[in-house]
């Protein structure tokens, strides 16, 4: 051969052979890239889920501790007042399109943020230390979470869910005596009759601090006494009271009094807004609006009077003689110094306080420094439903009877005369917003 033939054989490309062990290298790494990517999706969607638990919790932590405050307005049971608190609660925490579930329901967490609220708590059945206990609300707070990478093998979404408990006390008290030196301060006379769902609790530290003379019937759910108490005759009090009892500070102080403004308002006869009294005169009639009576207002036996809603600002005295039907729905009576109400002989009282606002559950709220005496008279059938507030007054109460859904005192001393019935219940489910007096938050249990 030739210079040139072996040219052209060493110029020919030379093959290159790729091994079997070359292509398992390639088909192991694309293997290890899609695991770690994998991997790598699944913490991302993780990572997600465990930040939305965190949320769940804090929402549920949130709506138990603020439904708590209600337990007790609703006389067993959520009411609107739970309700609204706990979706208060939510709505702070940025939280809207909320859906309720019933008591002990199942949420299907179909969309949006699921709110269970149960009192007592049910969701764990007999196995919660709390199953079933009306002191305790729960919450259980429901949300469908939607998968990024998941997604890809189906797993579109998941249910997050997160539970908490909190727990407070229903209103142990309903009357207040708060004078710390009055002796005695409570006084209950005679054959006097004093009923009450809830208790009573007297500041003083005297000894007496709290008398029962004669065949007078106490019956409350607590009746605490800072000093000692006095039993003559024989009385029926039950349960037993407790002296060296811790006192309790005034539970409105914090309450603002109504604005005073100039005189004037109108009844049926128009009033000028005179200094003159408001005077109806017996056997007849009169319709009374909101306003300020400089005068006071007096009602001359068998007379009828009707209050219509808002703040009654009285300077001077209230006085409704025997026989008297008076009736308001939605009132509050402001008694500026100097002056109070005096319900004479066997009058009808059917007066109720509003059920919002800043006077919700007050009825009657004297002058902090006006120590002139209340004295309630009624027949049997008579309704005071709302709060006595009289924080440096005496409450005197000779009447028959209080038929009001719930009443609450807080007086500076309280005597009870005669042959009279008093009753005080604790059935506040007409007050959306709970009672005037705060429940106290007893304890909170997040799982």
């Amino acid at each position: 051969m030739g210079q040139s033939s072996r040219c052209r054989i060493a110029g020919k490309r030379r093959r290159i052979s790729i091994r079997p062990e070359d292509g398992n290298i390639l088909v192991l790494t694309a293997f290890g890239l899609t695991f770690l990517l994998g991997f790598l999706a699944l913490a991302i969607d993780t990572g997600r889920l465990v930040y939305a638990r965190r949320q769940m919790q804090t929402l549920a932590d949130a709506a138990a501790l603020s439904a708590a405050a209600g337990i007790g307005t609703c006389n067993g049971g959520v009411c609107t007042a739970m309700q609204n608190a706990a979706t208060s609660a939510l709505t702070e925490n940025n939280v809207t399109g909320i859906s309720f579930v019933p008591q002990c329901g199942t949420s299907s967490a179909s969309g949006g943020i699921t709110l269970t609220l149960n009192n007592g708590p049910c969701y764990l059945g007999s196995a919660d230390p709390n199953y079933n206990n009306s002191d305790y609300v729960e919450a259980v707070v429901t949300e469908k979470v939607s998968t990024i990478f998941a997604a890809l093998i189906g797993q579109k979404a998941f249910t997050v869910q997160a539970r908490s408990e909190a727990g407070g006390t229903k209103p142990k008290y309903c009357a207040y005596i708060l004078s710390q030196t009055a002796s005695p301060a409570l006084l209950i006379n005679g054959n006097a009759s004093y009923q009450s769902s809830c208790g009573i609790v007297v500041d003083s530290t005297a000894n007496p601090a709290a008398t029962f003379n004669g065949s007078v019937d106490v019956s409350t759910s607590a009746t605490d006494i800072v000093g000692g108490d006095l039993i003559n005759g024989h009385p029926t009090v039950s349960p037993t009271p407790v002296t060296g009892a811790t006192g309790v500070s005034d539970p409105l102080s914090t309450l603002p009094a109504p604005a005073v403004g100039s005189c004037g308002t109108s009844t049926t006869s128009p009033y000028s807004g005179s200094q003159n009294q408001v005077t109806v005169n017996g056997h007849s009639s009169a319709v009374f609006n909101p306003g300020v009576y400089c005068g006071g207002i007096v009602a001359n036996g068998n007379t009828t009077v009707t209050f219509n809603a808002g703040t009654y600002i009285v300077k001077g005295n209230m006085i409704l003689n025997g026989g008297d039907t008076a009736s308001g729905t939605g009132v509050t009576f402001y008694f500026t110094s100097n002056g109070s109400l005096t319900m004479n002989g066997n009058s009808h009282v059917t007066l109720s306080a509003p059920t919002s606002g800043t006077y919700a559950g007050i009825l009657y709220f004297q002058d902090r420094t006006d120590p002139s005496t209340v004295i309630i008279n009624g027949d049997t059938t008579s309704s005071w439903q709302g709060t006595i507030y009289a924080p440096d007054a005496q409450l005197t109460i000779n009447g028959n009877g209080n038929v009001a859904a719930y009443t609450f005192l807080v007086v500076n001393t309280m005597i009870e005369n005669g042959n009279d019935s008093f009753n005080l219940g604790n059935d506040y489910s007409s007050l959306p917003n709970g009672s005037p007096i705060k429940k106290k938050l007893l304890i909170h249990v997040a799982e």
